[in-house]
């Protein structure tokens, strides 16, 4: 069976037919460029590291998830929803941008933010309140009491005349990230062709952008793989997801057998710290050194920690001096003004 799984490959075109079957909505400026970092390079002695610059997909700030929304969105569009709720805190990522799609779109948005009520406005969500979205505030983390929110939320909106889209119970969600990055690994693979590049590893933020790149560069017979970094919770975990998302996406979107297993990724929960979104003086320290070496701004809760995983398997002599690794800065720029106090003395 494995045999026959890792002979299974998709040209480009193939896996771009397949993809276009899905509806699409524009968003994301791509290619995005593959960037090389020698000065950063230098200070760790090796190896030679590209970044790929997914922090300028051009929409709100850019990051990765814009890819995402171009397939999320169209998908809510086609379905007839008109409102877009989700269950996110103050600084998402995830939150900020669909906020502003949603604003383009002429969708409703709706966050139920969990936490303490009355956070200072700043950062993604200061974005939030300038785009309109409607925040609901929680006061709480419990998740039972978020999931019942949530249904209250719904409900308010369905009186309201809103047909509204949950999109943490919704199970196309997940993958739109998945499908996108499928579809970017083609572009990654195409940039390394042209600098003759032959990569070995790809860092990255674990979660669906991570699964995508492996799953795409599995058909595509890239050499590469996939290392992708917790930001909380576990290696078990994260493994466990990446193989859910990749596998849903062969066969739900490319008409494949389930062909990822867990030797097509390395995943790290190391770099976590005590919790998501603490940060490590790892953390502290790679933000410090890509800025100082690149002006190349890294955030402390995900593009931080991923860069602190590569810094450290570097350390540790886990990545040859003499390989090419590619590192993916999945964006997240505007969380950096809400760690004002703990990356002020940097």
């Amino acid at each position: 069976m494995s045999t026959s799984l890792e002979a299974i490959r998709l040209s480009p075109t193939e896996i771009r037919e397949r993809i276009a079957r899905l509806p699409r909505v524009p968003l994301a400026f791509t290619p995005t460029p593959l960037e090389e970092v020698p000065r950063l390079s230098e200070a760790l002695g090796g190896p030679r590291i590209l970044i790929k610059r997914d922090d300028l997909t051009g929409f709100a700030f850019g990051g990765n998830k814009v890819r995402a929304m171009e397939f999320r969105l169209a998908h809510v569009k086609a379905h007839g929803y008109d409102a877009f709720v989700l269950v996110n805190i103050g600084q998402s990522n995830h939150a900020r941008l669909h906020a502003a799609a949603c604003a383009r779109l002429g969708i409703k948005m709706v966050i139920v933010k969990p936490g303490p009520k009355g956070e200072r406005v700043t950062g993604n969500l200061l974005l939030n309140h300038i785009t309109g979205a409607e925040i609901v505030e929680t006061g709480t983390t419990d998740p039972a009491e978020l999931e019942k929110i949530l249904d209250d939320t719904l409900d308010d909106l369905r009186r309201r005349g809103y047909k509204p889209y949950a999109s943490t119970r919704e199970p196309f969600s997940p993958i739109a990230g998945t499908i996108a990055f499928t579809e970017a690994s083609i572009e990654l693979v195409g940039q390394l062709t042209d600098l003759g590049a032959t990569c070995s590893r790809v860092f990255l933020v674990g979660g669906t952008s991570a699964a995508g790149l492996a799953l795409g560069g599995k058909l595509l017979g890239a050499p590469y793989r996939v290392h992708a970094v917790s930001v909380g919770g576990s290696k078990e975990a994260l493994l466990k997801s990446e193989l859910t998302l990749s596998n849903r996406v062969a066969t739900e979107v490319l008409d494949l057998p389930p062909l990822m297993t867990g030797d097509d990724f390395a995943v790290f929960d190391e770099y976590v710290g005590s919790r998501y979104g603490d940060a490590t003086p790892e953390v502290r320290e790679a933000i410090r050194l890509t800025a100082r070496t690149e002006g190349i701004f890294l955030d402390p809760v995900y593009t931080g920690k991923a860069m602190s995983g590569l810094i450290g398997e570097i350390r540790k002599g886990h990545v040859g001096k003499d390989e090419t690794v590619v590192f993916v800065h999945t964006g997240g720029t505007p969380i950096i003004f809400a760690y004002d106090g703990a990356l002020a003395n940097l």
